[in-house]
């Protein structure tokens, strides 16, 4: 049996909240097309100054909105996360599947926003994105898992739109130390390795 991570986990909140996190979503699908689409068109093209100045009334709108929130930290957090959160422009998103064998896979491509060298994904985004699959390998408990100890093995290049198949699994666990490896492959050939030590610990808001 396989399951879909984020994707498919209800929202327990009113149908009100309900519809926000939805506004939030396509929010955060429109802009993560525009990031993208910007990074392909020619930048002599005329029409990037209207869209710069609409984008400009627009962030004056929201910077002097008639209503304000006031929290400071939305909460569930892994709706906006900068890896899996749908309500987050910069996300992929990425969308996990939970094997019958606790192996944890995701299957995507990189654009042209995670560009590090030319044609090829910046490695701090795939080290972001091999931490974040790691910890979602290790089985929730009463309290959740931080990243102690990540360690990056890059062996080729990542490519830029091609497919990307990523899996990892938990290895051990001593107590509240759990320990993960994974890797991230391009055509059958691992591209880069991790291996994480992760904590079961109890997280404090700076609020």
């Amino acid at each position: 049996m396989t399951t879909l991570e984020h994707r498919a986990r209800p929202l327990d909140v009113s149908a009100a909240e309900q519809d926000y996190a939805a506004a939030l979503e396509r929010d955060a699908a429109a802009l993560r097309r525009i990031v993208d689409l910007t990074q392909r068109v020619d930048s002599n093209h005329p029409l990037f100054l209207e869209v710069a100045e609409r984008l400009d009334t627009l962030s004056e709108r929201l910077e002097n909105p008639v209503d304000t929130v006031t929290e400071t930290v939305r909460n569930p957090g892994w709706r906006h996360d900068p890896v899996s959160g749908v309500e987050n422009a910069i996300a992929l998103p990425l969308v996990l599947e939970f094997e019958d064998d606790r192996t944890v896979r995701a299957e995507f491509e990189f654009g042209l926003p995670y560009q590090g060298p030319n044609a090829f994904v910046h490695g701090g985004i795939s080290a972001m994105v091999l931490d974040h699959v790691l910890s979602a390998a290790v089985p929730p408990g009463d309290v959740p898992v931080v990243t102690a100890q990540l360690t990056i093995r890059y062996h080729r290049p990542v490519p830029l739109f091609v497919p990307v198949t990523m899996v990892a699994r938990e290895t051990d666990r001593d107590g509240r130390k759990v320990w993960a490896t994974g890797e991230l492959a391009v055509d059958g050939k691992v591209a880069v390795s991790a291996e994480g030590l992760f904590i079961e610990k109890k997280l404090k808001s700076a609020q």
